[in-house]
């Protein structure tokens, strides 16, 4: 017996394999609906191949040749008369695809496109079905001037609207999001008693990938409560007295663990001016980790004692402390915020004027204003210095992939704690609607993607090709069976419209010469469809050669500035 590590090979899926299996199924589904709709129009198929190129494996049965063929790029369904040379014997004479009446040959073309196009509700149905838990619907936090605002609280479960029971975020969800303007009747629990509220939804522009927009109802909640992070309000009063600091993170006070905000909050409450022990965990940092590749922060436990003054007011302000959102963690150093005198530590007050009641508040006030001047308060780390000045927020905007994103010159530290999560009460039914909503958001977002390609305002080199396939289809693999039916469900839906293009050699090119026919009542001539297939081919060559350009240039981006040092 032979001592010695032991070595695991192949524990992830090779990029070949996962890139197989993902176009293989894709083009089979495509394949099929050419061969389905064929066979069910009594069109002789001679041939059904996977792939192109030289022949790997195949057989017969009755008149169709199966054939396996090694070049895993496409695959294609012969008739029989969809050849420029084929001659048709007497004996099948009705069974070509040209002598089919033009809507069977509507269809037969435009199948393999729709069969990409529903397949992915199959997928996404698989997909949805793994979400077995959900969010529960319970309150985390109430925006500021918002529907909800005065008539929810952080902590409040949601368990009608209007009267129908729900347990779930996606259940109230699916109430709000379409109620708009009109008034719902909440039941809350809150405090182990039912109590009822009306809200009306306000309309809200949802901003979603590729500058697309959507109308919804909102009411001004979210998710996970914030967590027992604290900022200190004043350095004469009793929490700067124990010691405590801004950020410090509350883990237990008087006894009780203490998870979320609330709780802390809960426990001052209560308290009526006696002293209350505090655990807390305080971040150390540690620049230059591990050998210098990273900066790390060591939170260390301690204890404190905190005596708030005497009194029932909010035991919060009888502490002198508060939740951390409004206090600034990290000032970018060349940002407009640092430039104006924003430092770590430093709690933000007032927006133009008006109190900021909120970090995501002030977010959305900065980025729905991007490039307006503003006037910002604060109160000086430590200090009760205030200090205003008037500047232009730094707000960035970025897209990823048609996705876009913020980038503020000022972030806060409160992290958010996840609610346990409940039993989906209706998983058939969920995956039901979620696979139709997946599948039509994905069309609608590849077909807007295609237009914005064609305006230029997405550009050519993000568009990747097979070797980008195969290193994605390899990294969907290795995180599991969903992510990968995921992949290949969104594929599905760009191979069904791509091929949907107007260009000779693709469906989309067959589909147009059946449409010039039907207006000018005979077919496309021979000698225009060889030309018009010849430019599409060249076309689709010129398409490969970017796309590949494109994977070359991801994958060994050390090759392509080798080239460009060279010219």
């Amino acid at each position: 017996m032979r001592a010695g590590p032991e070595r695991v090979i192949l524990r992830a899926p090779m990029p070949v394999v996962s890139f197989v299996v993902l176009v293989g199924v894709l083009i089979f589904v495509h394949e099929l609906g050419h061969f389905v709709w064929a066979k069910l129009f009594g069109v002789r198929v001679l041939t059904f191949s996977l792939g192109f190129g030289p022949r790997i494996a195949g057989f017969r049965r009755g008149e169709t040749e199966y054939v396996l063929a090694a070049l895993p790029l496409g695959g294609y369904v012969r008739m029989l008369g969809d050849g420029a040379g084929d001659a048709v014997d007497p004996a099948h004479e009705g069974r070509s695809f040209q002598e089919q009446a033009l809507w069977k040959r509507i269809i037969i073309v435009v199948a393999g496109p729709a069969m990409n196009l529903i397949f992915p509700l199959a997928l996404y149905f698989v997909v949805s079905l793994g979400d077995t838990e959900m969010a529960p619907a319970i309150v985390g936090t109430v925006f500021p001037d918002h529907p909800a605002d005065g008539r929810l609280e952080p902590g409040d479960r949601i368990v009608a609207v209007d009267g129908v029971e729900i347990s779930t975020w996606y259940e109230m969800g699916q109430r709000v999001e379409p109620s708009a303007g009109a008034s719902l009747e909440f039941t809350i629990e809150r405090g182990g008693e039912l109590r009822t509220v009306r809200i009306t939804p306000a309309l809200a522009d949802e901003e979603r990938p590729l500058d697309l927009r959507r109308a919804v109802g909102r009411i001004g909640i979210t998710p996970n409560q914030p967590t027992a992070v604290i900022g200190i309000v004043s350095p004469s009063q009793a929490a700067a007295a124990a010691g405590l600091r801004t950020f410090d993170r509350v883990i237990a006070a008087g006894g009780r663990p203490i998870e979320r905000w609330t709780e802390l909050r809960a426990v001052l409450d209560r308290n009526r001016g006696s002293m209350l022990p505090v655990t807390y965990l305080r971040a150390q940092r540690l620049p230059d980790a591990l050998a210098g590749l990273a900066d790390l922060e060591l939170y260390e436990p301690h204890v404190a004692t905190l005596t708030p003054e005497s009194g029932t007011s909010d035991g919060t302000e009888r502490a002198g402390l508060e939740s951390s959102d409004l206090y600034v963690a990290r000032v970018r150093a060349d940002s407009a915020e640092h430039a104006a005198g924003l430092r770590p530590g430093d709690r933000l007050l007032t927006l133009d004027g008006q109190p900021i009641r909120l970090w995501a508040q002030l977010r959305e006030s900065l980025r729905a204003s991007a490039g307006e001047p503003h006037e910002l308060s604060w109160r000086r780390a430590g200090s009760d210095q205030v200090i205003t000045r008037s500047f232009v927020p730094t707000c960035d905007r970025q897209t990823d992939g048609g996705l876009a994103a913020y980038a503020f010159g000022m972030e806060h530290y409160a992290p958010r704690r996840m609610e346990a999560l409940v039993p989906n009460p209706a998983p058939v039914r969920y995956a039901l609607r979620e696979s139709w909503a997946a599948t039509r958001m994905m069309i609608e977002f590849t077909s807007v993607a295609l237009l914005r390609l064609f305006q230029g305002r997405i550009s050519p080199r993000e568009v990747g090709g097979p070797l980008e396939v195969a290193r994605v289809a390899a990294t969907a693999a290795r995180s599991g069976a969903l992510d990968f039916l995921s992949l290949m469900a969104f594929l599905s839906i760009n191979l069904g419209l791509l091929n949907l293009l107007p260009i000779p050699v693709l469906d989309g090119g067959q589909l147009m010469f059946c449409c010039i026919e039907a207006v000018q009542r005979r077919p496309v001539g021979k000698r225009v469809r060889e030309v018009a297939s010849l430019v599409g081919l060249g076309l689709l060559v010129v398409v490969m050669v970017l796309v590949f350009t494109n994977d070359v240039a991801r994958q060994w981006p050390e090759i392509v500035a080798a080239f460009e040092s060279a010219e």
